[in-house]
């Protein structure tokens, strides 16, 4: 253990002192229990902005917002293209097809990608006014889309387009594209992000970058919403990053990006684990055989971590 302190006290005095340009491609794990020491790895850089791992079985899909791209890669290889331009991709996830949905920053829109088909709307307005900037996404295992809607794609040649914003708040939405039904869930928080559903889907996790908290709904059939609640404040004092992106695991564990790198906590709201990066995380993914690993995108590049968790919910193709 004190080997370990001693190379991440080493390597993150050089981070912050500005004398390595760029962190090592091995990164040392805390053995905290749910983390796997020695396991974290850089597996993919050079992008622009990297968002919202996924795994279809075999691949994991993940954007690179600016950049205009989503990649795919296969575990132990270079990542390749999958589709661009991608209108801005930020969060994917699989419908109960198998198809990727994403949420895209610079078109406003929910949209469904599929090799034969190429790129189909699902979603792009609500009451007649057209989104802000979905961001994340998840889907009931009956076909339920649920997504948050920041603003971050709007008046953004980086991360969006220049676009004036219709429906005027930043909204948490249900959508059944059966009957085109859209219910808002929520629109009080300042940068709804991350969006996962509890292993029974009986509550629906959303976090707010603006406050760095996580939030916790008792979601109904209908896809409506109650008994807000705050599962976690993951503001850490000297810690610049939002919270961001989240996972569930089997437990009912939220796996969030935190200001600290990635936070574990416990479905009562307990923080059960911290894996400590030099990096922004923006959001994880489950993946591989057995889905205990935790691929984690962070700005320029693509991380892995092994856990000792098993990884559950729509970021992993059904």
């Amino acid at each position: 253990m004190r080997r370990t302190w001693g190379l991440i006290a080493g390597i993150a005095a050089l981070v912050a002192s500005g004398a390595c340009a760029q962190v090592p491609d091995i990164w040392p794990v805390e053995d905290d229990g749910v983390f796997i020491p020695g396991s974290m790895e850089k597996v993919g850089e050079g992008y622009n902005f990297t968002e919202g791992p996924v795994w279809d079985g075999a691949r994991v899909i993940f954007s690179d917002i600016s950049g205009d791209t989503v990649y795919m890669m296969i575990p132990g290889e270079t990542p390749r293209v999958l589709y661009t331009p991608s209108f801005r991709a930020n969060g994917h996830t699989f419908d109960r097809n198998g198809a990727l949905l994403n949420a895209e920053h610079g078109s406003g829109e929910l949209t469904r990608w599929t090799p034969e088909g190429g790129r189909v709307t699902v979603v792009a307005a609500y009451q007649g006014k057209h989104l802000n900037s979905p961001n994340d996404v998840v889907v009931r295992s009956d076909g339920l889309i649920l997504f948050t809607d920041p603003p971050y794609g709007l008046n953004s040649a980086y991360n969006g387009v220049q676009r004036a914003a219709e429906v005027g708040f930043n909204g948490v939405f249900a959508f059944d594209e059966a009957s085109g039904r859209m219910v808002l869930i929520d629109d009080a928080l300042g940068r709804p992000n991350g969006i996962a559903l509890s292993p029974n889907e009986a509550t629906l996790y959303v976090s707010d970058s603006a406050s760095n908290k996580v939030w916790a709904y008792t979601l109904a059939a209908a896809g409506s919403a109650s008994e807000k609640r705050l599962l976690a404040d993951l503001a850490i004092e000297g810690k610049p990053f939002p919270v961001d992106g989240l996972r569930v695991d089997s437990e009912g564990r939220v796996f969030a990006t935190c200001p600290a790198g990635v936070c574990v906590i416990a479905p009562d709201g307990t923080r059960v684990a911290t894996l400590e990066l030099p990096i922004r995380a923006s959001n994880v993914g489950w993946a591989r055989p057995g889905l205990s690993d935790l691929y984690i995108t962070s700005g320029t590049e693509v991380w892995k971590v092994s856990t000792r968790a098993r990884g559950i919910g729509s970021s992993i193709k059904p």
